[in-house]
C-alpha cells in the first residue's frame, strides 16, 4: 500500500515513545498533511472537520466516513506519546476498509485544547471515551459496532478503555507494551547503549542502577536510608566505564537527587512519571477486557520489550480462555511496523495491513 503520507510516518513512527515521559524523546510527530472536508475519488471516502467536549477541553479531529448510506462501524484512534496531531494516514486507511474513524489532536496539539503533559498518561483514555460519545451522537454510525484502534503509548490506552466502557467493541493494540512504562523505559535505555556498542555486561549493570534509583523515586514514603543507598550509588556509578554514555541519555539520570521531602511534591519535576506513571500495570486491565481484542508486534522493535509483552498477553489467555484475544508477531518489523530489511526499509508492512484488515472482516465486520 502506497500514500503520501507513507513516507512520512516512517520518519515518525518508528521514534515514537510509549509515554509522556516530559523528554524531548518523542517531540516527534506524525506531519500528515491532508486537507479537511474534501473527498477521495480514489476510495471514495469523505472527510469532515469535527470538535467535541472531554471534560473542560476542546479536541479537535477529522471524521473520515467510507462511501454509502448504511450505518457503519467506526473506530477511534489513540495516540502514541508526545505531541502527536491527528493521524489522518490510519484514519483513511480504516475509511477505505468501510469503517469510520476519527483522529484527533492530542489535548494541547494542533486545534486541541488543553495539555497532554499535565496528567499521567492514563487519563488521556478520557479524550478516546469522550471521541466515542461523540461518535454515538451520529447517525452514520452503528453504535454497537465502535472499536479503539492505538499504536505504543495507544496501546495501553485502548484496553484500558475497553475495560472501562461497554460501548468499545473491539480493540487493535499496535506495539502496546505488556509491562509497565518503567520497565518499558528501561528496555528502551538498554537497547539505546547497546546501539552506542555499550558491552552487554555494562549494560545490564547500568539498568540495574536506573532500576534502583527509578525504585526509590516512584516510593511514596522514602525513608532517608533509602535516600541515602541511592545517592551513594549514584556516587559509586561515577567510576564506571559506562558513566559517561549513561549521563548522556535523556532521563537524567545523574541529576541532582530528590530528597523524600521533594519527591511528595505534587509540583515537584517528573511528578506524575514517577508517583503515577512509571509502575502503571497494563496486566489488570487486560484481564477484565471482554470484547475482541488484536495484538500486533514487530520483532525489531527496540522501544519495547517484545516477548514480555507477548508472554503477558498469553498469561491473561492461560488465566482464562474466554478472552477473544489474537496475537501477532511480524518479522523484520519495528515499533510503527515499517520493514528493516534493505530493500524495503521505512515502508510499511503490508502483511501487518492485510492483518488487520483480516480480521476486522472477521470480527467487526463478518455480519454485514
Amino acid at each position: 500500500m502506497k500514500h503520501a503520507a507513507q513516507k512520512q510516518s516512517s520518519l515518525t513512527w518508528r521514534v515514537f515513545l510509549t509515554i509522556a515521559f516530559l523528554l524531548p524523546l518523542a517531540a516527534c510527530s506524525n506531519q500528515h498533511a491532508a486537507p479537511i472536508e474534501t473527498s477521495s475519488e480514489a476510495h471514495a471516502v469523505r472527510e469532515e472537520a469535527v470538535h467535541f467536549r472531554s471534560g473542560k477541553i476542546t479536541l479537535a479531529g477529522t471524521l473520515v466516513l467510507p462511501a454509502g448510506t448504511q450505518r457503519h462501524a467506526a473506530v477511534v484512534l489513540f495516540h502514541g506519546s508526545g505531541a502527536q496531531p491527528r493521524d489522518l494516514f490510519m484514519a483513511r486507511w480504516f475509511a477505505e476498509q468501510g469503517i469510520v474513524a476519527l483522529a484527533y489532536d492530542k489535548r494541547g496539539v494542533g486545534e486541541s485544547t488543553g495539555d497532554f503533559r499535565a496528567v499521567p498518561f492514563m487519563e488521556l483514555c478520557d479524550d478516546g471515551l469522550a471521541a466515542i460519545e461523540y461518535l454515538k451522537s451520529r447517525k452514520e454510525i452503528d453504535t454497537k459496532r465502535i472499536g479503539v484502534w492505538g499504536l505504543s503509548q495507544g496501546g495501553w490506552l485502548g484496553p484500558l478503555a475497553a475495560s472501562r466502557s461497554s460501548d468499545v467493541s473491539f480493540v487493535i493494540a499496535v506495539s502496546g507494551p505488556g509491562v509497565s512504562p518503567g520497565e518499558q523505559m528501561i528496555v528502551y535505555y538498554a537497547n539505546e547503549l547497546r546501539a552506542q556498542g555499550v558491552a552487554e555486561g555494562d549494560v545490564r549493570e547500568a539498568s540495574v542502577l536506573r532500576r534502583d534509583i527509578w525504585r526509590y523515586l516512584s516510593s511514596r514514603t522514602p525513608s532517608e536510608a533509602e535516600y541515602a543507598k541511592a545517592k551513594t550509588e549514584m556516587e559509586q556509578a561515577r567510576v564506571k566505564r559506562w558513566y559517561k554514555r549513561v549521563n548522556e541519555q535523556q532521563d537524567g539520570l545523574f541529576s541532582s537527587l530528590k530528597t523524600p521531602a521533594e519527591l511528595s511534591n505534587p509540583n515537584s519535576h517528573n511528578f506524575n512519571w514517577y508517583q503515577r506513571e512509571m509502575n502503571y500495570d497494563p496486566v489488570p486491565t487486560l484481564r477484565i477486557v471482554r470484547v475482541p481484542a488484536l495484538f500486533i508486534y514487530g520483532d525489531k522493535d527496540q522501544l519495547i520489550p517484545v516477548p514480555e509483552s507477548i508472554a503477558a498477553i498469553r498469561q491473561v489467555l492461560a488465566e482464562d480462555s474466554h478472552h477473544d484475544f489474537t496475537i501477532r508477531e511480524f518479522p523484520n518489523d519495528d515499533h510503527g511496523m515499517y520493514l528493516t530489511t534493505d530493500a524495503n526499509y521505512g515502508n510499511i508492512d503490508t502483511e501487518y495491513l492485510k492483518t488487520m484488515r483480516e480480521w476486522l472482516a472477521s470480527k467487526v465486520l463478518k455480519s454485514f
